[in-house]
């Protein structure tokens, strides 16, 4: 089925980017939201954003105002039952999208699919409560949405092929890069993310490095911004939320260090606050290659970890951006060895998902599987079961092979 009709529910930033890149492929859009100053705050927010395009030579004014004109705002469902998606970008709370995806079904004709941007949700848990689960599918796309090119489709339990084709064949008219995930608790980006800013703080807690150090080590690396300065934009709250999520759900790999806990008490939860592990002027944070200053309250916030920790382990080797790197690769094996992903859509999801300009599986490339595992064994003796290998891991190494280049990709049935 080639989309032609949408509606997007939620006007804020994720619903308007939606809405603007689906407007610019040509498609009619409902944008949807609860109240109508929000409704006009998203479709300012779309006007900016074809001003920008404007103004950049991208579009003429007059190709801007008609892609614009596809876009409708609304505070009722009218029209609902003329679309052929509908793309849930509401609050992240699962009460909230259940009664929205009750209602969609009641009201939206039965050849519409429904779709939910939810980032850590169950997909799964929001098709059981429709009559159509064969029809919900996962479409996570990634801040911003009108310029970041990842979008995870995740099917449900009870999601037809059909409908995963749709949502993939949607994506690349709307030229983003789809990559299929089996669902799973932080899907893939998520899951693999959260590992390595975890890892981060239990480096800091052994006082051996700054923030700043271990920033530049991993943008050396090739990741697009390190761990901390990514902590205070998001906020330590929501990533603390996230990292203990993961962590009832996949066990000791996530176990939360200690410091998020003491800096959320201490209330240092990054730009939004003024101080997290920098400190930040007026909400924003240092320009590129501008010094950062560190939070003058983080010694004592570490300290104060510390003495939650019956343990403390210390890292076999001088500080290098591997110790947060492999927790990362790691935990792409576990996604691999579950059939959650295909080895060759890691890397892609990593580079259009977070900006790596380094893939991860490029680390068995260049270090082979053998010495990725011998160093995960190492750290493990060292700073416990955050670092445990996968069994796929062990096995392929077991096996003579040396990367993922080789491996056959996962039966249908279980992808």
């Amino acid at each position: 089925m080639k989309v032609q009709k949408a509606a997007v529910i939620g006007a804020g930033a994720m619903g308007s980017g939606i809405a603007q890149v689906l407007s610019q492929a040509g498609i009619e859009v409902l944008l949807k939201d609860v109240e109508q100053s929000y409704v006009d705050k998203g479709l300012a927010n779309i006007k900016r954003m074809y001003d920008s395009r404007v103004k950049k030579e991208v579009l003429t004014q007059a190709e801007a105002d008609e892609l614009f004109a596809q876009i409708k705002g609304t505070t009722s469902y009218d029209g609902f039952n003329n679309v052929d998606i509908v793309i849930e970008a509401a609050l992240e709370q699962i009460e909230i999208k259940l009664d929205i995806f009750k209602h969609l079904d009641s009201i939206c004709p039965s050849r519409t699919i429904l779709a939910t941007n939810t980032s850590a949700l169950s997909i799964s848990e929001i098709g059981s409560a429709t009559k159509r689960a064969d029809k919900v599918v996962g479409m996570h796309f990634f801040n911003p949405a009108q310029t970041m090119k990842l979008v995870e489709v995740i099917p449900g339990i009870r999601t037809a092929t059909e409908t995963v084709q749709t949502a993939l064949e949607l994506c690349r008219q709307l030229h983003k890069t789809p990559v299929r995930v089996k669902e799973c608790p932080g899907f893939l980006v998520n899951r693999l993310l959260f590992p390595y800013m975890n890892e981060a703080c239990y480096v800091l807690q052994e006082g051996n490095v700054t923030p700043e150090e271990v920033d530049n080590a991993v943008v050396e690396f090739g990741m697009p911004m390190g761990p901390f300065t990514l902590f205070d934009m998001t906020g330590i709250d929501i990533c603390a939320h996230v990292n203990e999520f993961l962590y009832g759900e996949y066990g000791p790999r996530f176990e939360p260090a200690p410091l998020l806990k003491k800096m959320m008490e201490a209330k240092q939860l990054g730009q939004k606050t003024g101080a997290g592990f920098y400190v930040h002027d007026k909400n924003q944070p240092a320009k590129k290659g501008e010094p950062k200053q560190v939070n003058p309250k983080l010694q004592e916030l570490i300290a104060q970890a510390n003495k939650l920790m019956q343990k403390q382990g210390k890292s076999p080797k001088k500080f290098d951006a591997l110790r947060v790197i492999l927790p990362m690769f790691n935990e792409s094996v576990y996604a691999i060895q579950e059939g959650v992903v295909e080895p060759a859509d890691v890397d892609v999801a990593m580079q259009y998902g977070c900006g790596m300009t380094r893939g991860l599986l490029t680390l068995a490339g260049e270090r082979g599987l053998d010495r990725c595992l011998a160093e995960l064994v190492e750290y493990q003796e060292r700073l416990g079961e955050r670092f445990r290998p996968s069994w796929l891991l062990r096995k392929l190494v077991r096996g003579g092979m040396k990367d993922f280049a080789n491996l056959e990709p996962a039966p249908a049935a279980v992808r």
